[in-house]
């Protein structure tokens, strides 16, 4: 199809953007660094995506309780109101989509969203008969100004190398829901090729993001963006703003997604059981612990990184403490503790027999190291370790 219009957004990337795109980067590394056992990553993997379902069909404003859309996702049970099995096709759609994520955006996946979420919702029910006829669907047809929208859309999706696959992502998310669809599901329809674009672009943090929460908890602004507002006079925003509320979304659900993480991190150090200095030194440690797999070889070796994660995780450790911990000499410990010492990553604490080794929360700058850490650690970070 020759394409009258190519889409070409106007958007411009603002400084406040980039910090979101850092942000992710950061978090993801976090989710790395504190290393969750694998039955834990399923277990909020799967919460997600309850949460996904569900806030997806309360914007919608189908409301199912919350224990019911988790007992339809876990498989638990079967659903028979018309809202319940939204839920059910909801979750079909997104798992059909995790199927495609080496295709490009096309049309043919319309149409199959249409199929999941309105086609079978209606029509393959145990309920039809002679009374519920009217309530079954028949397939509807795109027209061919909105298949030309759309082909534009998707050729941008598929071919920009400009701008950041998030941005894009938002780009798709409200041109989707300004296009003339279908009679229902547009806003879950956008929704999920949103979710199946970053995905794609490994930008859903292993399957724990759920944009559609913040949706919800901003669905008058959200509607407003829509033009689905009660207001007399039909809001409209532009694309920049549109890109601006958007990002704010993302962060929002980033700031969600870092309290899990920590969370999780304070579980695994018995945080609840420490001292004040060592609960300041363990924030510092949630916040910037994922460093220290910044330092190449010539500047720390495998045994002191070792070291510091040993002294992340437990607090305070002894040279005694590692000789036993490496079966190696008391010298070679002490010559790692200098190096540590030398870089400001470690601090004494006590004297003789009591001399323990900590993390050194407040950093001195250290030019050395400003070409592996990033710019953050130059910070002092007094203030804001004691805020978490």
């Amino acid at each position: 199809m020759i394409l009258v219009n190519k889409l070409e957004p106007v958007i411009a990337i603002e400084s406040h953007h980039y910090d979101y795109f850092h942000q992710y980067a950061e978090l993801l590394k976090i989710y790395d660094f504190i290393d969750l056992p694998d039955n834990i990553k399923q277990i909020e993997q799967s919460n997600s995506a309850i949460l996904r379902t569900y806030y997806a069909n309360a914007v919608d404003h189908n409301l199912v309780d919350i224990k019911t859309v988790k007992y339809i996702v876990e498989g638990k049970i079967k659903p028979k109101a018309l809202n319940e099995r939204s839920i059910e096709q909801y979750i079909k759609a997104e798992d059909w989509l995790n199927t495609q994520l080496d295709q490009p955006l096309n049309i043919g996946m319309m149409h199959q969203l249409q199929k999941i979420l309105i086609l079978d919702l209606y029509n393959n029910r145990d309920d039809v008969n002679l009374f519920t006829v009217n309530a079954t669907r028949a397939a509807e047809r795109i027209s061919p100004n909105s298949e030309m929208e759309l082909e534009s859309l998707f050729e941008y999706m598929n071919n920009d190398t400009e701008n950041h696959a998030l941005v894009q992502s938002w780009v798709l998310h409200f041109k989707l829901l300004q296009i003339k669809l279908f009679s229902e599901a547009k806003s879950k329809i956008a929704t999920l090729l949103q979710n199946f674009w970053l995905a794609k672009h490994n930008l859903n943090m292993n399957g724990l993001l759920s944009l559609e929460h913040e949706f919800y908890t901003n669905k008058n602004d959200y509607h407003a963006f829509l033009g689905e507002t009660r207001d007399v006079e039909k809001i409209t925003a532009t694309e920049q703003q549109q890109l601006d509320f958007g990002m704010m979304l993302f962060g929002g659900q980033l700031d969600r997604l870092k309290t899990l993480l920590r969370s999780y991190f304070r579980q695994q150090v018995e945080f609840e059981s420490l001292n004040p200095r060592q609960k300041n030194i363990m924030n510092y440690v949630f916040e910037r612990g994922y460093r220290l797999k910044e330092f190449d070889d010539s500047v720390l070796n495998q045994r002191q990184k070792l070291i510091m994660y040993i002294i992340q995780h437990k607090g305070f450790i002894s040279t005694k403490e590692l000789v036993t911990e490496f079966d190696c000499n008391r010298k070679t410990i002490q010559r790692d503790f200098t190096t540590l010492l030398e870089l400001n990553l470690v601090k004494v604490i006590g004297k003789g027999a009591g001399l323990r080794y900590a993390v050194n929360v407040a950093e001195s700058k250290n030019d050395f190291l400003s070409k592996y850490q990033s710019v953050l650690v130059a910070e002092d970070t007094d203030g804001a370790t004691n805020d978490l």
